[in-house]
């Protein structure tokens, strides 16, 4: 695996011919407005981000580093999902959790997309998100497609490694073969209060957009039943839709928000009795939490000195704050806390969209140690080094047709499936976001993709 050093990440659409650049803005500003999976927002990038395709593999190496070392953090403390439920004082209760799944299981890992901000050209991964709830696949493809294909003839520059097939290939992987020989997907629709299908509105509009992922998955060769979780039948001996038997469920949710409550029952005792397979398996989700970062950090001392460089040189310091911490180690770290305030940010271990964010600069001395002292006795919080990312030029159009160019920072987020990189969800903030805020789709950052140019 490339050193810390070694990897370093740069936008490279300065360095391409002007008049490519302008032919494919011009033709970009022409296209219908685009739609990246649910409703649009106010803003969409004209141009996507341009990386060397050779940094882009060496990024993805990085983050397959990045993620065992965190797998490696929680085999410490835990030995199985339920272990690191306890250990991450998570006391919900994924309906879909099997926990005594081994956290020594390769499937942890099938699917994930870290978020590294990038400063001075050197990755930091602030968020690991690993697990099945990851959106944006189909639309992302459709967009570095249009770009390639817009792009001006006699200009290189290559799509990125396909994520719908790259996942379908972990999914057929992950399949086991039945006496029979036939290989059966369940892609579900599902009824939800958050996440895509509340965006989407509709059991119709979630259906088309999990369309590319069925197709991608008859295409390596399984057979594939689309229909609602209401419509599952079974429990332990096995999970059937009509007279279909399914190997392996595509739950692209989170079962926290899942609305179908009594098909949720029946799949999770499947899934506990191993008489259906999830693609990804709950526990995944697990190490999504922010407090693994912090695990890290403790560990450097437990890891190998490579891993330790990589650790130290890609992993912003990250310590945690909460409930059943030891009163020393409270007082130590908001005494640390205190002196760097300005160099740090808090946020939810458990947290997404940029909820509960805050940046110790932008608060007093004394609302940021209150802040801390009273939000870590409900919840456990993370502290982490305030990282100031690199920006690049963007050129955008509003809904309206406005076209505008804004300096912003961006969010660059490889697809990992079984440790191997295909395709990039890129953020940038909006020409409106105001500066140091979080670039989050939930805070107005918009939706992107990476187009890659070979050789040096």
């Amino acid at each position: 695996m490339a050193s810390g050093p070694d990897v370093t990440l740069c936008d490279l659409w300065s360095r391409l011919p002007g008049r490519a650049r302008s032919e494919l803005l011009d033709r970009a500003a022409e296209a219908d407005w685009w739609v990246l999976d649910a409703l649009p927002g106010r803003w969409e990038a004209l141009r996507p981000l341009v990386f060397a395709a050779a940094d882009y593999q060496r990024f993805g190496e990085l983050a397959a580093g990045v993620l065992r070392c965190a797998l490696l953090a929680c085999r410490r403390r835990a030995g199985t999902a339920g272990e690191l439920c306890r250990a991450l004082d998570d006391h919900r209760e994924p309906r879909l959790l099997d926990p005594a799944q081994r956290l020594s299981d390769p499937a942890l890992l099938r699917m994930a997309r870290p978020d590294a901000l990038v400063a001075g050209g050197r990755p930091w991964f602030v968020e690991l998100n690993v697990g099945p709830n990851i959106y944006g696949v189909p639309g992302l493809e459709r967009r570095s497609a249009a770009f390639a294909r817009d792009w001006p003839d006699g200009t290189p520059a290559e799509e990125p490694p396909s994520t719908l097939r790259a996942r379908a290939l972990a999914l057929a992987g992950a399949v086991p073969v039945p006496d029979g020989g036939h290989r059966r997907v369940l892609v579900p629709t599902w009824r939800a209060t958050s996440g895509i299908a509340a965006k989407l509105g509709d059991a119709g509009a979630l259906r088309r957009y999990l369309r590319p992922a069925a197709q991608a998955v008859e295409a390596v060769g399984l057979e594939v039943t689309i229909a609602d979780l209401s419509e599952v039948r079974g429990g332990a001996d096995g999970l059937w839709v009509g007279g279909d038997r399914v190997n392996v469920v595509f739950n692209q949710f989170a079962g926290s928000v899942v609305a179908d409550t009594a098909a949720l029952g029946v799949l999770g005792e499947a899934v506990r009795a191993r008489s259906v397979r999830l693609f990804v398996p709950e526990a995944a989700c697990l190490l999504s939490a922010k407090r693994v970062l912090a695990w890290m950090h403790e560990d450097l001392d437990l890891y190998t000195p490579s891993d330790r460089a990589l650790v130290l040189g890609h992993v912003p310091w990250t310590a945690w704050l909460g409930p059943g911490q030891s009163a020393e180690r409270r007082r130590h770290v908001l005494a640390r806390a205190a002196r760097e305030r300005t160099g740090l940010v808090v946020k939810p271990s458990r947290g997404h969209g940029g909820t509960g964010f805050v940046a110790g600069v932008e608060v007093s001395a004394g609302d940021w140690v209150d802040l801390l002292a009273r939000r870590s006795r409900e919840e456990t919080l993370v502290l982490q080094r305030r990282i100031v990312p690199d920006t690049t030029w963007m050129h955008f159009r509003s809904v309206d047709g406005a076209r505008e160019t804004a300096r912003v920072p961006f969010v660059v987020s490889p697809f990992l499936l079984n440790g191997r990189t295909a395709g990039a969800y890129i953020r940038h903030a909006s020409p409106e976001t105001a500066p140091g805020a979080p670039v989050n789709t939930a805070a107005g950052a918009v939706s992107n993709t990476v187009l890659l140019l070979p050789g040096p």
